[in-house]
């Protein structure tokens, strides 16, 4: 499979009294045509910042590039006029923003901002985008789609604003779609079906997504590749399978810890002592240093790099050797 995206050494910052603080601080990963990636992580990582960059909407908060780059089929994005952005968001790259009800437009229908979408990058007639509407109303399972086009976001329920949103970001066949936390404000029944419906369309679009959670069992279900991201870092990237079997990296061991199981019950559920950075916190050596119960003096003194190893798989971790030879630590 031919590369679609790739990210490479990306650094994204702001300003702050006169200095330039990072969130991001050189991520690196790729994905292929036809593959779904997950991001994880816990809030603050920068996960949705990743994001953010990819579709270009850095300034909306605030935020520059500050090195690296974002390959999109081999042009960098990074160097995107408007008018690029304008041709690609929403054509060959769309989003699914965390909660629909802020994404969407309040004052308009939802065929109206379907119809706005399909019009702004495709050269055919209002009869023909409405019914291009209905069309990807009746794809992510919405009944009734010609009632809908005249319905308002607060006339649906949250599921079928979720669905909307599907259908407004697969309306012109994007060839990446990137899934932000996109069952978060759902039920779990609500959230299987959304993310079956995502499962689904993608393999009938032959499209790529990059979908962002928190959820270890959702990438569990939906993913083929992992990355693990920890205070703008990359810590751990590998195959879904190579990530659940055998985690390389202790901030992974640490996450797939908290994960509770209903026929492993404890009185406790496990969590990571310790909080994540925040972006202006100086870290000297291993971001996760001061959390790892594994750290030596050189994770103290000394930033791992994201080594490849023989397998495919990389990681940020000095320690990496050790786990490997003695199946965890």
């Amino acid at each position: 499979m031919s590369t679609l995206l790739d990210v490479r050494d990306l650094r994204v910052g702001f300003q702050k009294n006169g200095e330039m603080t990072d969130v991001l601080k050189g991520v690196n990963f790729s994905i292929k045509k036809g593959e779904s990636l997950g991001i994880v992580g816990e809030s603050g990582c920068g996960k949705s910042m990743t994001s953010l960059a990819i579709m270009g909407l850095l300034k909306n908060k605030g935020l520059v590039a500050t090195k690296g780059e974002i390959l999109w089929e081999g042009d960098n994005l990074l160097t995107n006029t408007k008018q690029d952005w304008r041709r690609l968001r929403g054509n060959d790259i769309a989003m699914i923003f965390q909660e629909p009800m802020t994404a969407l437009n309040p004052l308009l229908t939802i065929g109206k901002q379907i119809t706005e979408q399909i019009l702004a990058h495709q050269s055919i007639s209002k009869k023909e985008a409405n019914e291009k509407a209905v069309e990807m109303l009746k794809l992510v399972g919405i009944p009734s789609p010609e009632q809908r086009l005249r319905a308002y976001p607060h006339e649906l329920s949250g599921g079928m604003r979720q669905r909307a949103m599907i259908a407004m970001a697969l309306c012109c066949e994007p060839r990446l779609l990137i899934a932000d936390e996109p069952t978060t404000a759902l039920d779990v029944t609500i959230q299987a079906q959304i993310l079956d419906l995502l499962a689904d369309v993608m393999k009938k679009m032959d499209m790529s997504m990059i979908l962002i959670t928190h959820d270890l069992g959702v990438v569990a279900n939906y993913c083929q590749k992992v990355i693990v991201m920890y205070a703008g870092k990359v810590m751990e990237e590998a195959s879904k399978d190579q990530l659940f079997a055998h985690p390389l990296h202790p901030y992974t061991q640490g996450l797939l810890q908290s994960v509770t199981s209903i026929e492993e019950q404890s009185e406790r559920i496990y969590s990571i002592p310790g909080r994540v950075p925040l972006p202006d916190e100086k870290v000297k050596g291993c971001v996760f240093h001061d959390r790892c119960p594994y750290a030596i003096h050189q994770c103290k003194s000394q930033e791992p790099p994201l080594m490849s190893l023989e397998d495919g798989r990389k990681v940020s971790c000095f320690r990496h050797k050790e786990i490997i030879e003695g199946g965890g630590m």
